[in-house]
């Protein structure tokens, strides 16, 4: 499920994790962003439950035990004030398209000529809070190691290291730490991340030994994050390598490119959808969902580039949103059965829209999009790969997260295609033409992913 065999890989998977949501953040993708910081704020109260044996008590909430779990003043951290049940809270009803984070979403799919608000800040300040949470008890994971290898110089320092401080540099153009890793962008960034990371590790490498540093205090958070994207940047093209070596004369390098291409036309046209439902009625639930799908599946592109399986987490949101959508479509009576129920859940939404079968997909995309000691994301992994037609090919164990993307994709085409058509059937037979999508064969396609995943819906998820 995590980086490395060592703990201390562990920890710094969790850092790592930390610049990745701030990548997303800035990118103003709240969904790609809020599934890091849930999957990791899971996973460290996770740890901290282990240790402290607070455990959840019989029908207590997630959030009412995350406050309780977290009340202690010594695990606290400061400059927090929302209570961590609060803010996971927040984070999940987003995820689930709905509750007071909502306007990040819009901002990102449907307002994105206006500039964030003082109100989106504050939201945005939910996200980064769960993150500071996490943060600060990496910090005392990391001082604790420290202090047991005998380095209590540097186990106070850990100790004393600000998780939150002003921003004292300034970069003018961000573009290179945070442009999607697709392979025609490669060489474009390497340069620029690549002297970020060469001074980062200048910078580490004089702090070993007592030297002055050459680079600025101000610029070491910009060498930190630089550092972490380079090596992001090595793991996409390394990801890239073993594809190409996998897949033999099938590889095509042009075939990344493509599905980047499909993902921009499904999600643009969710977006389309989602503010032309806005327009037309207000706040409708469907243009929500639509809304949700396409920030969701832009982080999923986004992540899968660099091979994290925390895209599969983002793609959860997205078949729980197309099939609310949906549901909202061809069953409005009972979509707002589901809508007005406070115990409504993505199966719900999955039933609705007629996906029973399609329930093994959703389940194994739901693992991923937690990170609690017990979420299997291997486990899960292995049921993407039973949902493929060629499962029993040697290379399918390698192309199943893909499949699912392609999957998502094309079945967010298909029902944008079907709500289009209530706007304008010029105008859908248009979209169709440009994504090349037949109704009849799209049918038949989803009809026999669905007979897929019911012949596997055995498949252990945990």
């Amino acid at each position: 499920m995590f980086s490395g065999p060592t703990w201390e890989d562990h920890l710094a998977w969790g850092l790592d994790s930390t610049a990745a949501a701030a990548r997303l953040m800035m990118s103003l993708q709240p969904i790609g962003a809020s599934i890091v910081a849930r999957t990791q704020l899971e996973r460290w109260s996770s740890n901290l439950e282990f240790n402290s044996l607070i455990r959840q008590e019989p029908r207590e909430s997630t959030a009412a035990w995350l406050n309780r779990l977290w009340s202690a003043p010594s695990v606290w951290p400061d400059g927090v004030a929302t209570p961590v049940g609060d803010l996971f809270g927040d984070i999940s009803e987003l995820l689930h398209g709905r509750g007071p984070l909502m306007p990040l979403v819009w901002l990102d799919v449907a307002d994105v000529t206006d500039a964030p608000s003082s109100e989106h800040v504050r939201l945005l300040d939910t996200i980064s809070d769960s993150l500071v949470i996490s943060l600060s008890h990496i910090r005392r994971c990391l001082a604790t190691v420290a202090e047991a290898r005998g380095w209590s110089y540097r186990a106070r320092t850990i100790n004393m290291i600000r998780l939150v401080s002003p921003a004292r540099s300034w970069i003018p153009d961000l573009r290179a730490f945070l442009f999607p890793l697709v392979p025609a962008q490669f060489r474009a960034v390497e340069g620029v991340l690549g002297a970020a990371a060469s001074g980062y590790r200048r910078a580490v490498s004089a702090l070993r030994v007592g030297q002055r540093r050459d680079e600025p205090s101000e610029l070491w958070p910009v060498l930190s994050f630089g550092n972490q994207r380079f090596r992001a940047l090595i793991l996409a093209e390394h990801a890239l390598k073993v594809e190409q070596e996998v897949l033999g004369d099938r590889f095509d390098e042009m075939g990344v490119q493509k599905l980047a291409t499909e993902a921009v036309l499904a999600g643009e046209m969710a977006a389309m959808l989602a503010l032309w439902l806005r327009q037309k009625s207000g706040a409708h639930p469907a243009a929500d969902a639509f809304a949700v799908t396409a920030s969701g599946l832009r982080s999923a592109q986004w992540l899968w580039l660099e091979d994290d399986d925390r895209a599969m987490g983002c793609l959860r949101c997205v078949i729980e949103q197309v099939a609310r959508a949906r549901t909202w479509r061809t069953r409005p009576d009972r979509a707002a059965r589901i809508e007005a129920s406070s115990k409504s859940s993505p199966r719900d939404w999955i039933e609705g829209a007629g996906w029973k079968r399609l329930n093994l997909l959703n389940r194994a995309l739901g693992e991923f999009a937690h990170g609690s000691t017990r979420s299997n994301w291997n486990v899960a992994r292995d049921a993407l790969v039973a949902l493929q037609s060629n499962a029993e090919e040697d290379t399918a164990r390698h192309t199943g997260r893909t499949h699912a993307l392609t999957a998502m994709i094309f079945i967010l085409s298909v029902e944008c295609a079907a709500w289009v058509d209530s706007f304008s059937s010029e105008l859908g037979e248009a979209y169709r033409s440009v994504i090349r999508v037949d109704d009849a064969q799209a049918d038949e396609a989803i009809e026999a992913l669905m007979n897929r995943a019911w012949e596997k819906r055995g498949t252990p998820l945990r």
